[in-house]
């Protein structure tokens, strides 16, 4: 099964991803939103380590505003982040551990900006009984 894939659209990007639950969903459509942002050679350090904890009204919000969040921590925090470890995941919250290393140049092949993760056509559905797909769209 694949973890996500990447959709072009006009001015935008956007992401699909699947999961056999909501937490491994969740967690391949942050690992799709680097994917997006650079390449990324072989992890040799874990040095950042945080937890995130969010509320939203419904799943769509749930994984429009972890995106943003895990925007916000790269930004901020100068992280390239690759393990996203989903703990808790209701309809209205969401706990999550989030590792990652400091941005180095000649590993992490910095390729897009991404601005922010957007409501745009932002829906999550169960394909099928153990397959659920998110789709969402990034402002660059």
């Amino acid at each position: 099964m694949k973890k996500f894939e990447i959709i072009d659209h006009t001015a935008d990007i956007g992401l699909v991803a699947w999961g056999r639950d909501l937490p491994e969903l969740f967690s391949n459509a942050a690992q799709g939103m680097f994917s997006i942002i650079g390449e990324q050679k072989e992890i040799s350090e874990e040095t950042f380590d945080t937890q995130v904890e969010l509320e939203g009204s419904d799943y769509e919000d749930l994984l429009v505003t972890w995106l943003n969040e895990l925007l916000y921590i790269y930004d901020t925090e100068e992280v390239f982040l690759h393990q996203f470890e989903i703990s808790e995941l209701g309809q209205y919250y969401l706990k999550a551990g989030v590792k990652g290393e400091p941005i180095n140049n000649q590993k992490h092949q910095i390729q897009r900006s991404i601005k922010a993760c957007t409501y745009y056509q932002v829906k999550i559905e169960e394909r099928e009984p153990g397959l659920f797909q998110a789709q969402v769209y990034f402002d660059l």
